[in-house]
């Protein structure tokens, strides 16, 4: 995406904060592609066998995002937004993943404990819906305590952007997110094994 693009991205924000439903649609085409790259790299993790295509995650995380009733959801900026979608994304494959471990296993589920391996975490298939819905909750957790730190790794983890990508949609340097990426690492992996002791 271009410096004009970006530029593009944010006006048409302001706009569809507004209550523009014109500018919410085009924004929403503004941002398709990106959104579907975040998609597609998220479901990459994902088992062959997963039922899931980046269309159907895009449209779910549309109508997430924007409520048919009610007031337009408000975006601050690019990064706001991102972060946003980043954390409808996480929410819709987590449920995704419990549904899919309820009825695959009979409501059933075993906690499988989650690792933090080469600078990345381990993707949903490879922990059940409950470590799943843990990590999720230790990220809100962190989102208390490290705001920047969160939104980094809610990118990174769940929309699967790299370390350039971030940078990008954040607007600061790669070598902030890489700082930010080792900071929400070590504090996410002492939050879930406090969690799993517990």
């Amino acid at each position: 995406m271009t410096i004009e693009d970006r530029g593009q991205v944010t006006l048409l924000l302001d706009a569809a904060s507004d209550g523009d439903g014109g500018a919410a649609e085009s924004l929403w085409k503004a941002v398709n592609q990106e959104i579907r790259l975040m998609a597609t790299s998220a479901l990459a993790r994902e088992r062959a066998t997963a039922s899931l295509q980046p269309t159907l995650v895009v449209n779910e995380i549309y109508l997430r995002i924007w409520p048919k009733e009610g007031p337009p959801p408000k975006w601050e900026d690019r990064r706001h937004f991102f972060g946003s979608v980043a954390r409808v994304m996480g929410q819709f494959l987590v449920d995704h993943a419990r549904t899919r471990g309820r009825l695959k296993r009979g409501g059933d589920r075993k906690r499988v404990p989650l690792e933090v391996s080469e600078g990345e975490l381990s993707d949903l298939t490879h922990v059940d819906a409950e470590a799943g819905s843990a990590v999720i909750k230790a990220l809100k957790k962190l989102e208390e305590n490290a705001p920047r730190q969160a939104e980094v790794a809610w990118l990174r983890y769940v929309a699967g952007l790299k370390v350039e990508q971030v940078a990008l949609a954040l607007e600061v340097s790669p070598r902030t997110v890489n700082n930010d990426w080792q900071y929400a690492q070590a504090w996410l992996r002492r939050e879930l094994a406090q969690e799993s002791d517990s």
